[in-house]
């Protein structure tokens, strides 16, 4: 069973991210920080963290009417926040929320890539359930990828920016049973995080990718082999998001999530009964 301590993020020395930039040394507030998936879960959190701590927040999420109540919140608290409605499976309306955010509000500092699905379910019952693939990959890699894409040119013609990559402890560990759909499509987000961070390290553009282990949401309410298993709060959570506007890691894992990645590598199988006894 996993103890509370082993969802906390590795102590920064050993991260891969001490090995490639400071560890220190950028603020959050006065940044204009792009979230998506803003109108609920961790999304939500952190968004409201970094607004309190003087983030300009936008935040994104398909509907309207919860994003737009989370901002009027925000503003409320006097903080600074704006919502702007988008289906992120959907390329144009991507294309139309970018033209907007950067025409209507400005450029964009750091981009959180959190909206996503997640399914649990084994191949064998997905065997004709296909839609399920192409659903999670649409939104977890399709529309974070499209998105970068397009806020990209304003931070490279401004020499500086963030984008952050919301995964999963399963793409260190390279295993999570009855998560094909979903471990597939976010260690597709991984594996471009890094080759992106790659090419833009000496261009001011730094890549995070969050693998973040269990949170309680809605999200995974529906599977009771969670209610006794240790996870995070949202509010939790969303101090994984500061850390990572703060010191531009290129990775932050919890310690779990190290500990099978370097047993996977020598011992793999072992790794994938470990994996599965636990019932992450």
């Amino acid at each position: 069973m996993l103890t509370q301590a082993a969802l906390n993020p590795l102590p920064s020395p050993r991260t891969l991210a001490t090995r490639l930039v400071p560890k220190s040394g950028h603020r959050v507030a006065g940044k204009r920080i792009l979230v998506t998936g803003g109108s609920s879960g961790v999304g939500e959190a952190a968004a409201r963290r970094l607004a309190h701590l003087g983030a300009e927040v936008v935040l994104v999420a398909r509907g309207a009417e919860a994003l737009e109540a989370v901002r009027d919140d925000i503003l409320r608290a006097g903080c600074d926040a704006h919502a702007v409605p988008c289906d992120l499976t959907d390329p144009d309306s991507i294309d139309a929320m970018v033209s907007r955010v950067l025409g209507d509000i400005g450029p964009v500092d750091v981009l959180v890539n959190n909206a996503g699905r997640s399914i649990r379910r084994t191949v064998e019952d997905s065997l004709d359930r296909f839609h399920d693939y192409e659903r999670t990959m649409a939104i977890n890699y399709f529309g974070s990828t499209r998105l970068t894409l397009a806020l990209l040119p304003s931070m490279l013609e401004r020499r500086d920016g963030h984008i952050i990559n919301v995964a999963t402890w399963g793409v260190p560990a390279g295993v999570m049973p009855k998560f094909s759909a979903y471990h597939a499509s976010k260690a597709a987000v991984g594996a471009f995080g890094r080759s992106l961070g790659a090419e833009l390290r000496d261009r001011g553009i730094a890549v995070t990718t969050l693998d973040l282990p269990l949170v309680r949401t809605p999200m995974i309410a529906p599977t009771t082999d969670y209610d006794s298993m240790a996870a995070l709060s949202p509010e939790q959570a969303a101090e994984w998001f500061v850390t990572a506007v703060r010191t531009r890691p290129v990775e932050l894992l919890p310690g779990y999530g190290e500990l099978f990645r370097v047993l996977g590598f020598f011992a793999p199988t072992l790794t994938d009964a470990l994996v599965r006894r636990a019932g992450i």
